[in-house]
């Protein structure tokens, strides 16, 4: 048996197509390996490559091992904790529409409960879609959501009084939300300027800068602040592999606007922002003006909470919007803070779970995604709780798979989505993208 008819009879065993010329390519290295071992043994070339072909063993067995190897995986646990955090988002919902005395409780829990459908189908597509399709149309993704921005801000629809929104059929799309897949996206950009030094990095820096000037200007500086933030740690850490040559100067210039943002974003509003704008951004100190209103209440709850059980107050006509921005302190009120502990350490093993599937990738288009993805979640949550627990200006926010809302349940199961793809595929894909841009589109 020749090395062709090796390969051959190994690769048909295995079921999944994408997997087979890796395996094929790995094999014929390391029979390459061997014959050049056997070789400089003094024997002949012709020899060597039998005795290493006959060393790989059996090719059916060989084939049968590795396919079992280099198969799609499932991380169903993943998928029982979103199902999970999924239900429980769902009760606290319920039981706060039906405490707060809200006559539309029926009609939002079951709202509700179609938005997590629809997003449950989001995430499965994903999962079994091949996310190195996101790093292929990285610039062209990108791009429609920067379109979309444009078209909300100059005719798109507003929804109390605030832009940002986009009408779909009967139902209002929020672009505060549904501008995060912009983070996987931008990792395939990242992949695609790889190699190309300081050019690469300067075109890097570009795409992020141009979301955040559009979502300032919906105005929405935590949305912007967040995006920002999740692009720089992702240059951070590409950066810091080697992606753009030498790193240490690269690395320190964004370690500093990193650094530099929370900064940046106060002076934007503080000299171009709206008064109201600059009376929420400070209401955690001012806790006189008409601004503080939410802050007030929430610290009122907080400061009656007890470790197990009700306070003495009670959430019920206190907190406006409950449902979608004070989940945490109506549950700090209503269960009492052992409950807010133990959900919060959920909500942490969520976060851990997707950094493990991100970071433990042999594929670096993968690695890089998944960690956007995974920043997403991390920082949307800490930034909830940060608001929850007034330390943070009261602003709009979003508990994944816990707040009420459409476009932001369905964006969380889009991003748990990928994230569960780069994990199904993490033994079948080579270490680099398989697939190449044959088109180049400038920036």
């Amino acid at each position: 048996m020749d090395k062709r008819q090796f390969l051959e009879a190994v690769t048909e065993q295995i079921r999944f197509e994408k997997a087979r010329k890796m395996i094929s390519d790995e094999l014929e290295n390391h029979i390459e390996d061997q014959k050049e071992a056997f070789m400089s043994e003094g024997i002949s070339e012709t020899e060597s490559y039998q005795k290493a072909i006959e060393d790989m063993g059996d090719p059916v067995e060989v084939g049968i091992s590795l396919d079992r190897i280099h198969r799609p995986k499932m991380e169903w646990k993943m998928i029982l904790l979103v199902l999970g955090l999924s239900i429980l988002g769902l009760f606290f919902q319920y039981v706060m529409f039906k405490d707060m005395g809200s006559e539309s409780y029926p009609y939002n829990i079951n709202s509700q409960c179609v938005y997590i459908m629809i997003g449950l189908a989001v995430m499965m597509f994903f999962c079994f879609f091949d996310y190195t399709r996101i790093g292929f149309w990285g610039k062209t993704g990108a791009a429609v959501l920067l379109l979309l921005l444009l078209y909300s801000y100059f005719g798109g629809l507003a929804v109390y009084g605030q832009r940002g929104y986009l009408r779909v059929g009967g139902l209002s799309v929020s672009l505060h939300q549904l501008i995060y897949l912009y983070i996987p996206f931008y990792g395939g950009i990242l992949y695609s300027y790889k190699n190309q030094g300081r050019k690469g990095f300067t075109k890097s820096m570009v795409w992020s800068v141009l979301p955040v000037v559009l979502v300032l200007k919906l105005p929405d500086l935590s949305t912007a602040g967040s995006l920002m933030l999740i692009m720089l740690i992702q240059v951070c850490f590409i950066t810091r592999k080697g992606w753009f040559g030498e790193w240490k100067k690269k690395l320190a210039f964004v370690v500093s606007a990193v650094i530099g943002l929370p900064v940046f974003l106060i002076l934007y509003f503080v000299f171009f922002g709206a008064e109201y704008q600059k009376a929420r951004l400070f209401s955690v100190f001012n806790t006189a003006g008409d601004q503080s209103y939410q802050i007030n209440m929430a610290r009122n709850l907080i400061s009656g909470s007890k470790w197990i059980g009700e306070g003495r107050l009670n959430a019920k006509g206190f907190l406006p919007a409950a449902a979608s921005d004070y989940i945490v302190t109506y549950v700090m009120s209503y269960y009492g803070i052992l409950a807010v502990i133990v959900l919060l350490a959920v909500l942490g093993l969520f976060i851990f779970k997707t950094f493990k599937i991100s970071i433990h990738q042999k594929n670096q288009l993968g690695t890089v995604i998944g960690v956007g993805c995974s920043l997403v979640f991390m920082i949307q949550i800490i930034l909830y709780v940060m608001v929850n627990l007034t330390i943070f200006p009261s602003t709009a926010v979003f508990l994944p798979l816990f707040t009420y809302g459409g476009t932001g349940t369905i964006v969380s199961f889009a991003l748990i989505g990928i994230l569960l793809s780069i994990y199904r595929y993490q033994n079948v894909l080579p270490v680099h993208m398989v697939r190449k841009q044959k088109v180049k589109l400038g920036l």
